[in-house]
């Protein structure tokens, strides 16, 4: 009786993973398409991924979700977030045309220029990521940040986790890799980046209290 007890709990234990797995994943697919529907004025891509961010934080952590709480979010993250969107959308404008002049071959030293746009664009990329992440708290509550602070929060954080800006650029090249092979995954990205900061955010905290120790122990 005692092995079969265990044995039921052990299924109910592992029911409750497998739908709050399922939960997740829902929630992740319906962020993405959240996500495209919010960035169609281009602007508004930054704060479409902040507040999907925080959806998928109040999801991990249990609290309110929904189409129209994401609504309210969304628009709490343009009001805050919008000249970090329109920087966003100005550099992107800059690099394009710089990696244009570089591989057409009329400017010297095309293949550097190239690299070193490149490598740019990879740290407005974490950049921008982390500055999403900034706009909410752990548990998916809006910090009232504006664009200057959020863009601060994120540089330092993509400066001192330089693992998890890793692992966020190779979470932006799979999702490019998904795209190039089949465009209609573009819906997913938003939700699968908000994902990628969620988890990555939580692997820095998680890691913050070994790190002080550590230094505390020398």
């Amino acid at each position: 009786m005692a092995r079969r007890t265990q044995q039921g709990g052990r299924g109910t234990g592992g029911e409750t993973r497998t739908g709050a797995a399922l939960g997740l994943l829902g929630e992740v697919l319906l962020a993405g398409v959240l996500v495209t529907v919010g960035s169609l004025l281009v602007v508004t891509a930054v704060p479409s991924l902040a507040a999907a961010v925080a959806h998928v934080r109040r999801q991990v952590s249990g609290r309110e979700i929904g189409v129209g709480r994401f609504a309210r979010e969304w628009w709490a993250a343009v009001r805050s977030l919008w000249p970090l969107g329109l920087a966003a959308v100005a550099v992107a404008l800059l690099l394009m045309f710089d990696l244009q002049l570089a591989t057409s071959g009329a400017l010297p030293g095309g293949r550097l220029v190239a690299a070193v746009v490149a490598v740019a664009a990879a740290v407005a990329v974490v950049v921008l990521l982390r500055a999403a992440g900034a706009w909410s708290d752990e548990d998916g509550t809006p910090r009232g940040a504006g664009a200057r602070d959020a863009l601060v929060t994120g540089a330092e954080r993509a400066r001192d986790d330089l693992a998890g800006s890793t692992l966020l650029l190779v979470g932006v090249g799979l999702c490019a890799t998904f795209v190039w092979m089949l465009l209609p995954l573009v819906l997913l990205v938003g939700g699968l980046l908000a994902l990628a900061v969620t988890g990555v955010e939580m692997r820095r905290r998680g890691l913050g209290p070994t790190r002080t120790e550590h230094s505390g122990g020398h």
